[in-house]
């Protein structure tokens, strides 16, 4: 180096060599602490929170999550042309391990007069857990799932507001099919008709034992 000089050529030989370089004395660079407190690698997690430490770095917390039981959104539809005591919808993929099933939403069109009907009665076999008293003319709400009421021109509909929900303890080990049928509350109550001709579309939250990592 030419000590004439106040700065060091890049070609000078003597700025590249091992361990402290005093020609660097004075800048702020990797070459000039070889300690431990010096730039190196951290071999583990204590060394890593210690220098943070050292260094008043703030470690990030990371996204934080949590688990939750994974809800699958079932949407059901289907055009009834006869009137049957079981209808079925099949799934095409079977659910395992289900904990509960919520009716989000429900509507049926019905091409008769449904101005003239109370109310619709929803009962699925795998669900039905409703409950009535013992009056005669609610005696037909028992083993139901869900009852959807008139809402305009021949359509009678369910927002899920009701909270019809079906929990299982234990579990339900599998649920592959739901086996459905809908029937007219008549003014005059005490029976119930099979609706004969409709249309109906189903919408199901299916919460099972599968854990899901939500952030």
């Amino acid at each position: 180096m030419n000590l004439g000089q106040n700065y060091a050529s890049s070609n000078d030989p003597n700025l590249y060599r091992r361990n402290v370089n005093q020609n660097l004395v004075g800048m702020n660079t990797q070459f000039m602490n070889n300690s431990i407190n010096g730039n190196r690698i951290l071999q583990n997690k204590n060394e890593y929170e210690n220098a943070m430490v050292e260094n008043n770095v703030l470690p990030h917390p990371g996204l934080k999550s949590t688990l939750i039981n994974r809800p699958y959104k079932l949407v059901l539809y289907k055009n009834v042309s006869s009137s049957t005591a079981d209808e079925v919808f099949t799934l095409n993929e079977s659910l395992n391990d289900v904990v509960s099933v919520k009716l989000e939403n429900c509507l049926v069109h019905e091409p008769a007069a449904a101005a003239e009907l109370d109310f619709i009665l929803l009962s699925i076999n795998e669900l039905n857990n409703n409950l009535s008293d013992n009056d005669s003319n609610n005696a037909v709400i028992n083993n139901s799932f869900a009852t959807l009421n008139y809402d305009q021109g021949n359509l009678f509909k369910n927002d899920g507001m009701q909270n019809d929900i079906k929990y299982f303890d234990p579990p339900l080990n599998n649920l592959n099919k739901l086996t459905f049928k809908v029937s007219a509350f008549q003014n005059s109550g005490t029976s119930l008709s099979l609706l004969g001709t409709y249309k109906i579309k189903l919408e199901l939250t299916v919460e099972t034992k599968e854990k899901l990592r939500v952030y």
